[in-house]
């Protein structure tokens, strides 16, 4: 995503495969069904900027006037002018439009972008309850992270390689290789750490960087023109492939980043005076599109990211996707010629001030982060109470106190304890479902000397021998139930066991808020028999036999058992519950009302209770809960109740809900802990 060097003969088809690879990275994000493998634009990005930072690198060398002051100062004058102006329009446009807790998030991510770490922090941050990608404007900057990650490293391997005569070659080689390897071998068990991390990602660009060798080492030959039109050829129908053949269900990167890789590759090698390059890559309006290619890729991803948070039910507007995207390409050209270009002309004068102003702006950003979104912005009490009921910390998770019983037993997963000085004589297992029950009930059983212990783990569902296939990969969340079914049933102390669960979707492998789509997840429920995985058992009737044995195990071993259902989901976030006019020309309430119909209720447990109900009804010594019979009355299911945000998201209790759920349910609760059925 770097621009051209003068000191580099000028090749007008590498801006055109600019050209490409922006423009599938824009339409995938756009219109994801057109494109469905646009997001393989970055791979090509990759491949681009290793071939012209190592050609740059190379020439430099062999004429013995590389240095990395003005290596460094180059890239801080093409990088830095763009990224800061579009930094700080996200933040000044957050300021006005973004809840506290969108708002910091904006200002961790706006520090790690500044940082060129984005990609580690976005990491740290995907799993369970990680914000929707599409609800961070700074997403993208994850791609920069790598690059100019590698723009640290290589330069100084490259320079030691070559004084020392070793032959930048066979490092290319040797660390191409490697990161390859790694790629392949870990995207499989670690897709989401394969994307981010660096060193599953630094093949793409020593593909560039070793093509550019073989370019200074004169070694590159197509044998004639016709081999560099085959070559050429081959280089666009392995990128056509990639468009249309990867989507995000595939395992990415991997073997299947080679597509775009070789193609872009093949593309450059075959030089310019090919017909693909020559008539296609290179014609004007591809060239143009090729030279604001950088201010594109940062401006895009900002403004449509601000379009589904703030106006959510028009996200999915053509017509207003296409007016958001011709408003990138206009911001794209008064960047590139307003900012980028005069700075260029201004040589070396300008990179201690850009240095300075990208500080200053990450000084800003640090502190609204760790000032929680500076919640003072928000007009009225209401509008701060609602905004900081959407936050949910890793400490209301698990904690330290709690780890410190099972300090050997590494599948305690999200651990919780009411009383940390006392042994538990009541466990909730489940998912995240059972960590906002704990909050619910625990101080009330507390007071009727009932300690309750929390073993969750997102996104698990609290059945023995049970796991999960999804997207093409085993969760593990065998090892984390089986741990704490081990538990309660090895110590007699545990009286109660509570189940928690998000039971429908597991069953129906679909969320509520997916209705309207009919999206269904690639998710299926596997037993597991003496550590061996039992294949070809239908999800269903995997789910059914798993809790029947949890069941009749937990029953047999003389504990009480509490199953409680989910609380009603929302078809909506409840962020577009809280009422915020920031300013003349916006309105965060898209929801006023807060609530879903009782009709599509019934018709989301008409999905996946007759699977459930037959189940429950083998056991009648289970006490089964249903918070619908207290969040929800014939008509609706409220999603705010007695001034009470009750959510944080579209199927989680936010703290103040968990709080008015246990104030309501808590004699049924205590009851059905101390004195309901037991075999």
């Amino acid at each position: 995503m770097s621009h051209p060097n003068p000191h580099l003969a000028y090749r007008a088809d590498i801006d055109g495969l600019r050209a490409v690879a922006v423009l599938a990275v824009v339409l995938f994000h756009a219109f994801p069904s057109w494109v469905p493998g646009g997001f393989i634009g970055v791979d090509i990005f990759f491949v681009i900027s290793g071939y012209l930072i190592s050609s740059i690198l190379f020439k430099a060398l062999a004429q013995g006037e590389f240095s990395f002051v003005d290596f460094y100062a180059r890239r801080v004058r093409r990088i830095f002018p763009p990224l800061i102006v579009v930094v700080a329009f996200c933040l000044f446009l957050g300021w006005h439009v973004l809840l506290p807790d969108e708002y910091a998030q904006l200002g961790k991510h706006a520090l790690a972008g500044l940082g060129f770490v984005a990609n580690f922090v976005l990491w740290q941050e995907a799993g369970y309850f990680d914000n929707a990608a599409e609800l961070k404007p700074l997403l993208h900057l994850w791609s920069l992270g790598i690059e100019e990650q590698f723009y640290i490293v290589w330069p100084a391997l490259a320079v030691i390689a070559w004084r020392l005569g070793w032959g930048a070659g066979r490092i290319i080689l040797v660390l191409g290789g490697v990161s390859l390897l790694a790629s392949v071998l870990l995207t499989g068990p670690e897709p989401v750490a394969s994307y981010f991390l660096p060193f599953t990602r630094a093949w793409e660009l020593f593909a560039g960087a070793g093509l550019a060798w073989l370019v200074h080492q004169r070694r590159l030959t197509w044998a004639g023109a016709r081999g560099a039109d085959m070559a050429a050829l081959v280089g666009a129908a392995l990128i056509a492939l990639g468009l249309v053949l990867i989507d995000k269900h595939r395992g990415f990167p991997g073997a299947w980043a080679m597509l775009p890789v070789g193609g872009a590759v093949l593309l450059i090698s075959a030089g310019p005076r090919t017909w693909v390059n020559r008539h296609l890559l290179s014609n004007r309006m591809m060239v143009g599109l090729g030279l604001i290619s950088f201010p594109l890729y940062l401006w895009h991803w900002p403004l449509l990211s601000f379009l589904r948070i703030v106006f959510p039910d028009h996200a999915d507007s053509e017509w207003v996707l296409v007016s958001v995207l011709a408003a990138a390409v206009f911001f794209s050209c008064m960047s590139y010629w307003l900012v980028e270009k005069p700075i260029r002309r201004q040589g070396g004068r300008w990179v201690w001030g850009l240095i300075v102003s990208s500080l200053a702006l990450a000084v800003v950003a640090g502190n609204l982060f760790v000032r929680d979104g500076w919640v003072f912005r928000l007009k009225g009490a209401q509008a701060k109470r609602e905004a900081v009921a959407m936050e949910w910390p890793n400490s209301l998770r698990t904690d330290a106190d709690c780890a410190a019983h099972f300090d050997k037993d590494r599948s305690a997963g999200w651990c919780m304890i009411a009383d940390a000085t006392r042994v538990p004589n009541a466990v909730i297992i489940g998912d995240s479902h059972a960590n906002h029950y704990y909050w619910a009930f625990k101080d009330a059983l507390l007071e009727r000397s009932i300690n309750l212990l929390q073993r969750a783990q997102g996104g698990c569902m609290p059945v023995r021998s049970a796991d999960l296939f999804k997207e093409g990969r085993y969760l593990g969340c065998n090892l984390t139930t089986d741990a704490a079914f081990d538990y309660v049933l090895t110590h007699v102390e545990v009286k109660t066991v509570i189940l928690a669960g998000r039971w429908g979707a597991y069953i129906s492998r679909r969320e509520l808020k997916d209705w309207a789509t009919g999206a269904i997840e690639d998710q299926d429920v596997v037993l597991v028999e003496n550590g061996r995985r039992r294949e070809g058992l239908p999800s269903e009737e995997a789910f059914q036999v798993g809790l029947r044995q949890t069941l009749r195990e937990l029953l047999q071993a003389g504990k009480r058992v509490v199953f409680l259902h989910t609380v009603p989901e929302l078809d909506f976030n409840a962020r577009m519950c809280v009422t915020w006019a920031p300013n003349a020309y916006v309105n965060r309430t898209p929801r006023p009302d807060c609530e879903v119909s009782g009709s599509l209720i019934e018709a989301r447990n008409r999905e996946f209770r007759p699977v459930l109900d037959p189940v429950l009804a083998e056991f009648p010594a289970v006490r089964v809960l249903d918070p619908h019979e207290v969040m929800c009355s014939e008509r609706v299911c409220q999603g705010r109740q007695d001034d009470t945000l009750l959510y944080r998201d579209d199927d989680h209790l936010s703290l103040a809900g968990a709080d008015w759920l246990g104030r309501r349910w808590r004699d049924t609760i205590v009851e059905a802990v101390t004195s309901g059925a037991r075999p």
